[in-house]
């Protein structure tokens, strides 16, 4: 009998792409274009950058609607609005002209499209489609955030400095509609409306078992809070860390393009990282996992400070890159270990909030304490004492007892 690909690998490319629009463009992309805007719109750095702390609480406020929705609806919806808003604020960006035109466009559209588009409809859907392979769906789909920072530097800088960024923006707007067209229209909610079980398993078949907390039961156990507080943690770090690494780089005498080959570098590890530590939490608890990927986060940190030389930007970057990358991934992976796959949705909505909160305030206490010292070692050690806390609190995560629904 011939074997036929089981569609759950289709979602899983449909949750990449997902991922990697909505990183892509929220994160990567908005940094590059910084530069042109402000000076184009005659508004500080500080002004705009400041529109991604308020896009990260628009964020947090549509998380735990979003959450209720694709698990009640499904993805497909989900994924095609969040398309939509994203590709929209894309075009509203490239007819600014004043600063609320930009926090229109970007700090409530394109926050809002970036949450339908990203981890709660994505990884939700994952993690039903997948029991025993989890850890390896999971860790595919999470590949499309780093992809996102190898992928669109270069072709969005030429687009920049060819079109113009308001030409940019659009050409970035029509690839947005139409990747995420295809993402949408390749979701679905799960295995079991199309005869099949998780994993692949015809729906005659012997199916993977796992029992499931609902959102309610789910907010009593303490798994729950000692994975908010402990991911929040590690997110408060990671996102202080992406966007002053490459400030801290050129203020240790790096050039400009050495600086961004290491972040590149960095990148290409994080998406290597994913795989391999999927295969690692099919064999180790996912606590345990998360612990080691802060742990690592953390003494990269404290090898990036111990020395201005190329070799120690190089071992950050290696030991930094191939445990923290996997952040994201064993994250996902945890609540839907931990929750079991049927609340995805609303559960990680309700996490959602702290998570935007943390990633908002990371590089704001990044920029104070630079602004108080004039320096970014204490920003860098306040981080990796982030993570090393992050990875403790996780590690006494366990897991809750799940009962059996109702029959």
């Amino acid at each position: 009998m011939r074997r036929t690909v089981f569609y759950g690998w289709v979602v899983v490319g449909a949750a990449f792409v997902s991922h990697f629009l909505s990183y892509g463009t929220l994160v990567v992309a908005f940094g590059l274009f910084l530069p042109a805007m402000a000076e184009s719109l005659q508004l500080s750095r500080a002004a705009l950058s400041g529109t991604f702390g308020l896009a990260r609480l628009v964020s947090a406020a549509v998380a735990p609607v979003f959450g209720v929705l694709v698990d009640r609806g499904g993805p497909r919806r989900l994924t095609a609005l969040g398309t939509l808003l994203l590709a929209a604020g894309a075009l509203l960006l490239a007819g600014a002209h004043t600063g609320w035109h930009v926090v229109l466009g970007y700090a409530v559209v394109m926050a809002i499209g970036g949450v339908a588009l990203g981890e709660l409809s994505a990884d939700a859907t994952v993690t039903r489609w997948f029991v025993r392979r989890r850890g390896r769906a999971l860790a595919v789909a999470t590949m499309g955030l780093s992809a996102a920072g190898i992928v669109v530097p270069l072709p969005l800088a030429y687009a920049i400095a060819h079109l113009g960024w308001r030409g940019a923006w659009v050409v970035l707007a029509v690839i947005v509609a139409l990747l995420g067209t295809a993402a949408a229209l390749a979701m679905r909610t799960r295995p079991e409306d199309h005869g099949l079980v998780a994993d692949g398993a015809p729906a005659s078949g012997e199916a993977p078992t796992e029992r499931s907390l609902t959102a309610r039961q789910a907010l009593v156990t303490p798994a729950f809070w000692l994975l908010l507080v402990g991911t929040n943690l590690g997110g408060l770090a990671l996102f202080g860390v992406n966007i002053h690494l490459y400030s801290y780089l050129g203020d240790r005498g790096l050039a400009p393009a050495t600086a961004a080959a290491a972040v590149t570098l960095l990148y290409v590890l994080h998406t290597a990282a994913k795989p391999i530590w999927g295969l690692i939490a099919e064999r180790f608890h996912v606590r345990y996992c998360i612990a080691a990927c802060y742990a690592g986060g953390g003494a990269g940190l404290l090898i990036l400070m111990t020395s201005p030389s190329l070799a120690a930007v190089l071992a950050f970057t290696v030991v930094y890159g191939l445990t923290r990358g996997a952040q994201s991934f064993v994250t996902s992976l945890a609540w839907a270990e931990y929750f079991g796959r049927e609340a995805q949705g609303a559960i990680r909505g309700l996490a959602a909030p702290a998570r935007f909160v943390a990633s908002a305030a990371g590089p704001v206490l990044g920029g104070w304490l630079y602004d108080a010292t004039g320096r970014y070692e204490s920003a860098l050690l306040a981080f990796a004492l982030a993570f090393v806390l992050g990875g403790l609190v996780a590690a006494t995560a366990r897991a809750p007892v799940m009962r059996p629904r109702a029959a």
